[in-house]
C-alpha cells in the first residue's frame, strides 16, 4: 500500500482462493470517502449563522481545524461554572441546555453552543447534556484565533473578505515574477561538456553556449522511460510549475526542448554541489549555519506558496549551492499547484508528514513539516525518525515520539516541535500569520533577512569553484551512449 519492496516471500501451501486489492484502487476509495467527509463538514459549516462572515477559504480552514466528536445519550458535554475553551456545532442529535439543573432550551442539528469560549475564558453559563446520541464538530479557541483571529473581529466584519489567489510578490526585497521566462537559445547552440548527475529517467549535463560562453545545466529525460512509467503528465507539470517560479533561492528554468529520444530542461547552473554532500562530510552543522540555509528554504517556500504551489520533496539532496555558497531549491518533479488539498502519496519516507502517510489529504503544511525535519537533520546530523525499513519510518512518524540531542538549543527544539506538529492545522506556517510565524520565531531572532535576500550575508560554506566549467564539486559519471537510447515517436509533447 506504500509502494515499498516486499518484506517477505509468500507462497501457497495448498490450493487457495484469494481476494486481492491493488494500491491505486485502495487509495482511490479511501481518498474519495475522505474528500466526501471534508466536503460534508464544509457544507455544514457554511450554514452556521455565527460563521456566515467567513469566506470559502476560511470555512475550509475551520473544517480542517475542527474535530468530530460523538457523545452518547445523557453525556455531559460542558458543565456550568467550568472554564471553557471549545465551541461545539451539532451535526446530528439533540442537546439539552440546563441552567441550575433546569432545562431552558433544546438544541438540534445546525445549532451550536459554547461560542463564548471563542471570545474569552469566561466560565460556562450553562450545562449542555446530550439528549440522544450526538455528533458535534468541536473547535478550540486557540486554534480558531491562530487561524482566523478572534470571533469578535469576524462578527464585526461588514462582509466576508475576498480570498486572494496566487500572488506574484515575494519577500520584501525579493524579485517580482517576470512575464517572460525563456532565454532565446536554440538547442543546437549548446555544447555538452560533462555529466553532473544521474537519475532514474536521465541525467543532468553541464553545457556551454557556443557563442557567449555562458554555462548552464541541461536536464535530459529519456522519453521512452517516461512513457513506460506513465509519467508524461508528471513531466509536463514539472515544466509548468517551474515556469511560474522566479526567486533567487529557486533554480531558474531558462528553456525547454525535445527531440525523438529526450525532453530537455535548460536550467540555471549552480556548481557548488549538493548540501547533502557537505552535511555528510561535516556530520552536522552548527545552528548558525543551519539557520542560514533554513532561512533560504523559508523564503523559497514563501514564493511557492504565494503561487499556491506545493513543493513536497524537500531534502538535502535537493538543495544545491551556487558559487557564493547560497542555496538553490531544485527538482520540482513532485511539485503541484494546489488550491485546496491533494491526496497523492509521494515524497521521501524520512520527510513525509503524517497526513500524507494516512492519506488524509494534504496542503502546504507538508512543506513546513519537511522544513522541521530539515532543520533537525542539519543541526543534529540525522533525521528525527530513522529506520532502514520505510514501514518502520512511517510508524515512527505516526507515533510522533520526537527526541532531541542535548546540544540543540531550546529555541531550535521548539521550532522543530512546532513545525512537526502531527496536526497540520496547528503547524507553524499554517496559522493566521502564515510564514511570518516562522520568520519571527525565536530561533531566527536577530537574523538578517534583508541581507540574505540581497546576498550580503557570508555563507558558512565557502565553495571552491575555479571557473565556469568547474564541476569538481560533483561526482564523476561515465558518459551515456546515446545511440543505445531508443526513439519514442508515440509521445511528442508541446515542449
Amino acid at each position: 500500500m506504500y509502494n515499498t519492496p516486499r518484506a517477505a516471500t509468500v507462497m501457497t501451501a495448498t490450493g487457495c482462493v484469494l481476494w486481492s486489492l491493488d494500491r491505486t484502487t485502495f487509495k482511490s476509495i479511501t481518498s474519495y470517502h475522505k474528500q466526501k467527509r471534508i466536503q460534508a463538514d464544509i457544507q455544514f459549516l457554511k450554514k452556521v449563522e455565527i460563521l456566515s462572515k467567513l469566506n470559502d477559504r476560511e470555512v475550509a480552514l475551520v473544517a480542517d481545524a475542527s474535530e468530530r466528536e460523538t457523545f452518547e445519550s445523557d453525556t455531559t458535554i460542558i458543565r456550568q461554572g467550568e472554564s471553557g475553551d471549545h465551541f461545539y456545532l451539532i451535526m446530528s442529535g439533540s442537546v439539552a441546555v440546563k441552567v441550575d439543573n433546569k432545562t431552558v432550551n433544546t438544541l438540534t442539528e445546525g445549532q451550536y453552543f459554547g461560542e463564548k469560549a471563542l471570545m474569552s475564558e469566561e466560565v460556562r453559563a450553562a450545562t449542555c447534556v446530550a439528549s440522544s446520541k450526538v455528533i458535534c464538530l468541536s473547535l478550540g479557541r486557540k486554534q480558531f484565533k491562530e487561524r482566523l483571529g478572534t470571533l469578535q473581529e469576524i462578527m464585526e466584519r461588514k462582509e466576508p473578505p475576498q480570498h486572494k489567489g496566487s500572488s506574484s510578490k515575494s519577500t520584501p526585497g525579493g524579485p517580482a515574477a517576470k512575464d517572460e521566462y525563456y532565454l532565446e537559445i536554440g538547442f543546437n547552440e549548446l555544447e555538452e561538456k560533462r555529466t553532473l548527475g544521474q537519475g532514474a529517467f536521465g541525467r543532468v549535463k553541464l553545457v556551454k553556449h557556443k557563442t557567449t560562453g555562458e554555462t548552464y545545466a541541461l536536464k535530459c529525460l529519456i522519453k521512452e522511460d517516461i512513457v513506460a512509467n506513465n509519467l508524461q503528465d508528471h513531466v509536463m507539470n514539472e515544466r509548468n510549475v517551474m515556469r511560474m517560479l522566479d526567486h533567487p533561492f529557486i533554480l531558474h528554468l531558462h528553456n525547454t526542448y525535445k527531440d525523438s529520444k529526450y525532453v530537455y530542461f535548460l536550467l540555471e547552473l549552480a556548481l557548488g554541489g549538493e548540501l547533502f554532500t557537505f552535511l555528510r562530510k561535516m556530520g552536522r552543522f552548527n545552528e548558525k549555519s543551519g539557520r542560514f540555509y533554513a532561512a533560504q528554504v523559508v523564503l523559497g517556500f514563501q514564493h511557492m506558496h504565494d503561487k499556491e504551489i506545493l513543493y513536497r520533496d524537500l531534502k538535502p539532496e535537493n538543495l544545491i549551492l551556487d558559487s557564493k555558497g547560497y542555496l538553490k531549491i531544485v527538482d520540482f518533479g513532485l511539485a503541484k499547484v494546489c488550491h485546496d488539498k491533494t491526496w497523492t502519496l509521494c515524497g521521501t519516507p524520512d520527510y513525509l508528514a503524517p497526513e500524507i502517510i494516512l492519506s488524509r489529504g494534504h496542503d502546504k503544511a507538508v512543506d513546513y513539516w519537511a522544513l522541521g525535519v530539515l532543520v533537525y537533520e542539519m543541526c543534529a546530523g540525522y533525521v528525527p525518525f530513522y529506520s532502514d525499513d520505510p514501514m518502520e519510518v512511517y510508524q515512527l512518524i505516526l507515533a510522533g515520539d520526537l527526541r532531541f540531542p542535548s546540544h540543540l538549543s531550546r529555541a531550535c527544539n521548539d521550532l522543530c516541535k512546532r513545525l512537526m506538529n502531527s496536526q497540520a492545522s496547528k503547524r507553524l506556517g499554517c496559522l493566521k500569520n502564515g510564514i511570518k510565524d516562522i520568520v519571527k520565531h525565536k530561533w531566527f531572532s536577530g537574523f538578517d533577512w534583508k541581507g540574505l535576500i540581497n546576498f550580503e550575508n557570508a555563507a558558512p560554506i565557502q565553495v571552491a569553484i575555479q571557473h565556469a566549467e568547474d564541476a569538481s564539486n560533483f561526482d564523476f559519471y561515465p558518459e551515456e551512449d546515446e545511440s543505445k537510447v531508443p526513439a519514442c515517436p508515440q509521445w511528442d509533447p508541446d515542449f
